[in-house]
């Protein structure tokens, strides 16, 4: 029965392959369906397991035979088929992904699957690749709750942080960051210091004298004050790149003024004797064109308004004649030129290595303007400086000023190391003994550490500014008029000071002149800052003994004004953001508001009471201009009549 089961199941699938018609035929597939119900009723139900006997069980196994054909249907054999038709519209596509017919292994599919995600954006810049592992890090590092619900605002965020909004709600104002970071730009300008080739061209006789910056570190050190070893050996480098580059005859490391984005490195440099700088004409260009109007060209502008409008009328009677400005005229102070604020110059970057910027000179009006302001710095040399009292000027102008207040405040030195120049000619009338020339004392002997401690046997050997904006004074008033040799000088002043308006006000007569403490005033001189005294001194290290110790001594009136000695050396060096101290700046306060016009009875002020009137109409414009006409017409008849009189008693006399 065994094998008769067997060959039973058997030809039960020949006979549905043979009888069923192709998927597509859906009206002959109903006739085996139909075949197979007719086979399944016919088939009587089984009896329970415990009461069938071996012959009853047979009989079931062999009707069930064709069951196994049944559970594998042959519509689930087509259904592939029926699949591969597009089951929307939009997914009928071009650019659908056709897997290929052979599969690949499975490092290769990996890779073209990787070179995929990775593939570049023409748009962003960016790939997939790197975007979803961005993407998954910025997940694992938060861990949000429901990271799958804010996946696309992370997504959104991380690309976002690859830009940069340049104006903050404009429609398409994103900018792609940097590639290169900045850290990268300075290095590869501090790797050109190593360069060797450029330096060595006429070394030997354009080099100047170069002060040994690795050795003056250590002092400073001990005074708490260091740039770093790398970036001061970096220094020196650049310092002597710079003094190859230009005609200077020495230089000295003067300090770091601290910004807000950036810091200065400021170098102070003398020129040869003769020597143009190729820097200077840019340099002052750049410190005139923020100079104040001159107030004389100020009062003219409206009177220029005026002509034009006059011009404009032609021959009409009635003319409009604008206010005048009545103003006394100043004239600007000139600068000193190379010599007094600035005899020195200054170069500045922001960093070893940088470009090298030279600052324009002191212009007295603009050191006036930077006294009365406090300012700090941003580290770009073109910004603007915006404060009240108004300072016309970029910061390049307002960084050399307060370089000149803080060197003739700090730059100081032991008494007798300078001495003046004995075969110099001094004028006799100068009160100031600023303007004169000092020279390193050859006979100095170096005081010991004991009385460097004291500020007394310091002094300053920088020129005293004065509130001018100047070392030597100028009168700002000069005499309108020189002395005459024929005696003529009293009767132009007299006829000056008769003169209404400017001419009044003594313009002629000569300013007091301004002095301030000589060359080489001791510290013990300067006045107390807020209760202590302007310098405080003490030695460096209070376990070395006396004479082992460097003596330091800093500025409270300007700090980061440090100064250090030891043994026949002394460095002065500053570090700090270039402004005085102040225990509460007050800015000045504004100008008082023009008075109004008094009116009403009673009212404060010499103007009479003011009474509105209605306009005149035509008729009576016209009247009044002919009256006006008549009563000029009549006072040239007049004259005329005096005049011919006049030549009467001439003739008979």
């Amino acid at each position: 029965m065994d094998e008769d089961n067997t060959s039973a199941v058997g030809e039960v699938p020949d006979e549905d392959a043979a009888a069923a018609p192709p998927a597509s035929d859906p009206v002959e597939t109903e006739a085996p369906a139909a075949a197979s119900e007719d086979k399944v009723e016919s088939t009587p139900a089984p009896p329970p397991p415990a009461e069938e006997t071996a012959p009853a069980s047979e009989e079931p196994k062999a009707a069930a035979a064709p069951a196994p054909p049944e559970a594998a249907p042959a519509p689930e054999i087509a259904a592939p088929k029926v699949a591969e038709a597009p089951q929307h519209p939009f997914l009928n596509r071009k650019d659908h992904y056709v897997k290929p017919d052979t599969r690949l292994p499975e490092d290769s599919e990996l890779a073209l699957a990787k070179a995929f995600l990775m593939s570049q954006s023409d748009k962003s810049n960016l790939n997939l690749y790197d975007h979803l592992t961005e993407v998954v890090m910025r997940i694992l590092e938060t861990r949000p709750a429901d990271a799958v619900d804010v996946f696309e605002t992370i997504s959104a965020d991380t690309k976002r942080s690859h830009f940069t909004v340049h104006k903050t709600g404009a429609p398409g104002a994103f900018l792609k960051v940097q590639d290169v970071p900045p850290a990268s730009d300075v290095g590869a300008a501090q790797v050109k210091l190593f360069e060797r080739s450029d330096l060595d061209a006429g070394a030997e006789e354009t080099d100047g004298e170069i002060p040994d910056i690795l050795d003056l570190a250590t002092l400073w050190e001990w005074a708490g004050v260091s740039f770093g070893k790398e970036e001061t050996f970096m220094l020196f480098l650049a310092i002597k790149r710079l003094i190859v580059e230009k005609p200077l005859k020495s230089v000295r490391l003067w300090g770091k003024i601290l910004g807000t984005r950036a810091n200065y490195i400021v170098i102070e440099g003398e020129l040869r004797e003769g020597a143009e700088d190729e820097d200077e004409a840019a340099a002052n260009d750049t410190g005139e064109a923020g100079a104040p109007v001159p107030e004389e060209e100020e009062a003219a502008a409206p009177d220029a308004g005026g002509g034009a409008e006059e011009g404009a009328e032609g021959g009409e009677a009635q003319k409009i004649e604008y206010p005048k400005r009545k103003v006394k005229p100043t004239v600007p102070l000139p600068k000193e030129e190379r010599t007094g604020v600035n005899k020195y110059v200054y170069y500045v970057c922001n960093y070893a290595g940088g470009v090298w910027t030279r600052l324009p000179d002191v212009v007295p009006e603009k050191l006036q303007a930077a006294r009365r302001i406090r300012k700090y710095f941003t580290g770009d040399l073109k910004h603007k400086i915006v404060s009240y009292p108004p300072f016309n000027g970029n910061e390049a102008q307002y960084l050399r000023c307060q370089i000149a207040r803080i060197s003739a405040a700090t730059v100081v030195s032991p008494a007798g190391y300078y001495a003046f120049d004995q075969e110099e000619d001094v004028d006799e009338d100068e009160e100031n003994g600023a303007a004169q020339r000092i020279i390193i004392n050859p006979e100095y002997e170096p005081l010991p550490n004991d009385q460097l401690v004291d500020p007394a046997n310091w002094v300053h050997h920088v020129p005293y500014v004065l509130p001018q904006g100047r070392v030597k004074w100028e009168n700002p008033t000069p005499p309108k008029n020189g002395d005459d040799e024929d005696g003529n000088d009293d009767e132009d002043r007299s006829d000056a000071g008769s003169e209404g308006g400017e001419g009044g006000d003594g313009e002629g007569e000569p300013a007091e002149p301004e002095t301030g403490p000589p060359i080489l005033s001791p510290l013990a001189g300067d006045e107390e800052h807020d209760g202590m005294a302007s310098w405080v001194a003490r030695m460096c290290s209070s376990l070395s003994p006396t004479k082992f110790s460097p003596v330091l001594l800093r500025c409270t009136r300007w700090p980061g004004a440090t100064v250090i000695s030891y043994n026949e050396k002394f460095a002065n060096v500053y570090i700090g953001d270039g402004q005085r101290d102040t225990p509460r700046f007050v800015p000045p306060p504004l100008a008082e508001l023009q008075k109004e016009y008094a009116s009403g009875p009673g009212a404060p002020g010499t103007v009479e009471d003011i009474t509105e009137q209605n306009d005149p109409t035509l008729a009576e414009e016209t009247a009044f201009e002919e009256e006006k006409r008549a009563r000029e017409e009549e006072q040239q008849e007049e004259s005329d009549d005096e005049g011919d009189e006049g030549d009467e008693n001439a003739s008979d006399t």
